[in-house]
């Protein structure tokens, strides 16, 4: 067996035979990973004129980002190995991919194509592959190991892997903090000073593509002041490196006497950045707020939601609606779509969390023009639809969610869904054009509704509207939580157990939650500036609300267990 393991091509060989066949446990997944085509036009989503989109793949895992071959292979990063497998292998014929075999015993997110090697992205580390003519990886077992030791605190922790003309090897490597405070989204906690953790994170690093077991100290800190950084790709046309920022989360939620609960869901912008050698983006000490169009002092520096912060730190050069979650940045240099395409940036929008109680948004691909090498104009949704037919009240609800982008040898563009792990194949056929419609392009997309929200309406009902006040952004409208990040409140042990258990997560707080099985990377902050009764309150109505059936929760508990 362990030819079969070593030879991918021998293994496709047999997988074209009996296609069933479930041959290497080490090698290829199982058929759970369907390639059918949905019947549904364009598989579901909402494109330009002219724009055909197919899923060409689904059921395939969390997928993350992607690559294609010259030969119309894709290979696949998952965020969850499938059967031990962190990368797929698919091959694509007439708009269906089929799954050739599995490999890599680590999950992660970057994927990256050059001069004859497959670069992949463990949380931690970076290795290749080397790959023969055909662009298949040679030896699947054995990757060389190119970065390794970079951090990883279960918050912020994927690495993507861009490289620039001479090859030079850009990791973006995320803080594992909201905005670097003492007590990390803690209601009124101030920031760090200095904020050591930039000495590690919150910044994109540059590396050698062929030097083994590089380490920081071997590394340059090439830019700084990037709280998270998954969509990266370096502009060949300008020669410079692209970023999409994932704004801080909770301005009100943190300083509520400084920032309304509007305010909390649309800012702060998320952010395009050029960077050169050297660049300082300013987080954590400033955020951008698009309303404005100024960098101004973050609150945890002495901000106030009206103080600037300083001309220093670098401007974007382009700002997006807030808590959109940019995940991948892929510059197009087909000659298939038309004209207005060439050299401009896509945007994978993994879509939002925290924008309770406005609706959810993002779930799409957008569409940023480009002239001279830097933005130009408004950007367009270019493909909508992945969230599903569900009004927005909640991240679970989302059906698919855009996360890694790619452009196949014949200009079509790839996007990958970590939700479901479909992979849309969207191509442009002129003929397809319609003649009796005048809209030939998206309108630009408006995310906050004109009319105000009643979900904050008080009640008769003291633990709902504290809950609406204080837990909503995280725990949603519905209960529902965050996948990954926030936990369900629905018929958990937690909530439906010990009732000491649950005042003392009030109380004292709980980082980096696992329940019932499940981890979620989110710290909960203690929130024991509440009062007793409060507590008291907010429990009762969430161990009766969501499906739950527990007994209520009195304040005297709540005051025995705090502490004195």
């Amino acid at each position: 067996m362990k030819y079969f393991t070593r030879c991918p091509h021998f293994a496709m060989a047999i997988a074209m035979i009996f296609p069933m066949a479930l041959f290497s446990q080490n090698q290829v997944l199982n058929s759970s990973a369907t390639t059918s085509v949905q019947e549904k036009q364009n598989a579901g989503l909402t494109l330009p004129n002219g724009f055909i989109a197919t899923a060409i793949a689904e059921n395939l895992g969390r997928t993350r980002h992607l690559i294609v071959t010259p030969q119309n292979d894709i290979y696949v990063r998952l965020a969850r190995k499938v059967n031990g497998h962190g990368t797929i292998l698919l091959h694509e014929e007439n708009n269906k991919a089929s799954v050739v075999y599995g490999f890599g015993n680590f999950s992660g997110t970057g994927v990256y194509l050059r001069d004859g090697y497959l670069y992949t992205a463990s949380n931690t580390d970076i290795f290749r592959y080397k790959l023969d003519a055909q662009n298949r990886v040679i030896d699947t077992l054995n990757p060389e190991r190119i970065v390794t030791g970079l951090l990883d605190k279960g918050t912020h922790e994927t690495k993507s892997i861009t490289m620039d003309k001479e090859g030079n090897l850009y990791i973006p490597i995320g803080c594992p903090t909201n905005s670097c405070q003492q007590e990390d989204r803690k209601r009124g906690s101030m920031g760090i000073p200095g904020c050591p953790l930039l000495d590690i994170s919150g910044g994109v690093w540059m590396f050698k593509r062929d030097k083994l077991n590089q380490t920081y100290a071997d590394g340059i800190r090439y830019a700084t002041g990037l709280r998270n950084v998954v969509a990266v790709d370096w502009n060949y046309k300008s020669n410079k490196l692209f970023v999409m920022q994932h704004g801080r989360d909770q301005l009100h939620d943190i300083f509520p006497d400084l920032y309304t609960v509007k305010q909390n869901a649309e800012l702060p912008a998320e952010c395009m950045f050029a960077l050169s050698k050297g660049s300082n983006a300013g987080w954590p000490y400033t955020y951008y707020d698009q309303f404005k169009q100024k960098k101004m002092l973050a609150p945890e520096y002495g901000g106030d939601g009206v103080k600037e912060a300083s001309a220093d730190f670098l401007d974007p050069v382009k700002a997006f609606p807030g808590h959109l979650a940019p995940n991948d940045l892929l510059f197009y240099t087909g000659n298939q779509f038309p004209e207005k395409y060439r050299n401009g940036a896509f945007i994978a929008f993994h879509g939002s969390w925290n924008r309770a109680p406005e609706p959810q948004a993002g779930y799409f691909v957008v569409f940023q023009p480009f002239k001279d090498g830097l933005p130009v104009g408004d950007w367009e949704v270019f493909a909508d639809g992945f969230y599903g037919p569900e009004d927005k009240t909640s991240t679970k609800k989302a059906e698919h969610r855009p996360c890694g982008l790619a452009q196949g040898p014949d200009g079509s563009l790839y996007v990958a869904d970590d939700s479901k792990g479909t992979i849309y194949k969207i191509s442009y056929n002129a003929k397809s054009v319609s003649k009796n419609t005048t809209v030939n392009k998206p309108a630009v997309v408006k995310v906050a509704p004109k009319k105000p929200t009643t979900a904050l309406k008080s009640v008769n009902d003291p633990g709902r509207n504290v809950y609406m006040q204080l837990c909503l952004s995280c725990h949603q409208v519905d209960g529902g939580g965050v996948p990954n990040l926030n936990p369900s409140l629905s018929k958990t042990s937690y909530v439906l157990g010990d009732k000491n258990r649950l005042i003392n997560i009030l109380l004292k707080g709980l980082k980096q939650q696992e329940i019932d099985g499940q981890r979620y990377s989110n710290a909960m902050p203690p929130v024991n500036y509440l009062t007793d009764q409060q507590i008291a309150d907010v429990l009762t109505y969430v161990r009766k609300s969501f499906g739950n059936k527990a007994s209520a929760v009195k304040a005297d508990e709540v005051k025995k267990a705090r502490p004195l």
